[in-house]
């Protein structure tokens, strides 16, 4: 077992849980959490996330020192809750700034061409964290922030699926997509910038359709065809959330409904499809944590979501909020059930 990750996994989850109660109290519900309740988009994407993706890579690499890195961006939590948000988004902007450098690492390397659009995503995050720093204002971050979390998905996916045949189509279709992408995140998001993002979006969710190994693990048994299920319903999330950028319903959750469509459909996918894999990983254990129960909870997701995204665009205000809670007991399940999986299997190899 990985005892270095004693020092950082305890961040990881309890940013979870709080990102996850911050989000519920702006959504209605009456939770005393003090002021980290504005924080919900930074300790979700930064404080969780991004400290968990920067543990995931420096665990390859075999270099102690670098586990300083999501330490850091780790102790942003602490800093948000109490109310001290420039300190904190310092301490995930020098995460980000180390992810940055170990990918960099990675391509010095290996040179793989997934490690630089895994590195693209880093910046973006970095973008994202110094808009904050600068100008506190979540709507001219959020953009960059996705930049991060797709980027990212978007490498590992290819750096999995690097022994499927690489044909010149594949690759030119690949940066034309991510292409239109970027050029749409680099352009004013409210006058052209969020229509060609979102097209890009679609390009790129279309793409991982056709490409990506998913669709083989899901004609596979087992978790593999529980991960390949659950990366599809990811990318369709994904090109629901680039169909509400360029579609303005103009209601008053019309924006929530496109953020959680990405934040909760495709990233929350994508962490469910992952977590058997990735949370072992980490820990150093050798066990492939899966059993049939995960399911519950991945199509629960979906159902709650859609009823969520409906709800906005209906702007239903009450079932958006017992939607939202729906999500949140979900996700907190979901991990409670990983944990006793985890455990489960241990002591059975012990």
């Amino acid at each position: 077992m990985n005892k270095k990750i004693f020092f950082v996994l305890p961040f990881v989850l309890i940013s979870l849980v709080v990102g996850i109660l911050s989000g519920l109290f702006r959504i209605g519900w009456s939770i005393p959490i003090g002021e980290v309740a504005g924080e919900h988009g930074a300790l979700m994407t930064g404080s969780f996330l991004g400290t968990l993706i920067v543990l995931e890579r420096i665990v390859a690499l075999k270099k102690k020192w670098l586990y300083v890195i999501p330490v850091i961006s780790g102790l942003s939590l602490v800093f948000f809750i109490l109310g001290k948000q420039a300190i904190a988004m310092s301490l995930l902007t020098i995460g980000s700034l180390g992810l940055i450098y170990i990918y960099i690492d990675l391509i010095n390397r290996f040179g793989e061409y997934y490690f630089y659009v895994m590195m693209v995503g880093a910046v973006g995050w970095a973008v994202g964290n110094i808009i904050m720093i600068v100008t506190p204002f979540y709507p001219q971050a959020a953009p960059w922030w996705i930049v991060f979390i797709l980027l990212t998905v978007f490498g590992e996916r290819l750096e999995l699926s690097k022994f499927l045949p690489q044909t010149r189509r594949k690759k030119v279709t690949m940066i034309i997509a991510i292409s239109v992408f970027m050029v749409g995140i680099i352009l004013p998001y409210h006058a052209i910038g969020k229509f060609i993002s979102g097209a890009g979006l679609i390009l790129m969710a279309i793409w991982l359709l056709k490409y990506d190994i998913a669709r083989k693990s899901v004609k596979a048994q087992g978790m593999h065809r529980y991960t390949g299920s659950l990366l599809l319903a990811g990318y369709f999330w994904l090109m629901v959330c680039g169909f509400l950028m360029i579609v303005d319903f103009e209601t008053l959750y019309n924006y929530d409904a496109m953020l959680h469509a990405f934040f909760l459909g495709f990233t929350f996918s994508m962490i469910f499809a992952h977590a058997p894999i990735i949370f072992p990983g980490v820990a150093g254990l050798t066990i492939r944590p899966f059993h049939d129960t995960l399911y519950i909870w991945a199509i629960l997701l979906q159902i709650s979501l859609a009823f969520r995204i409906i709800s906005e665009l209906l702007m239903e205000s009450q079932y958006r909020t017992i939607s939202g809670m729906l999500n949140a007991v979900i996700i907190i399940l979901f991990f409670i059930n990983l944990v006793i999986i985890i455990i489960s299997k241990q002591r059975k190899v012990a």
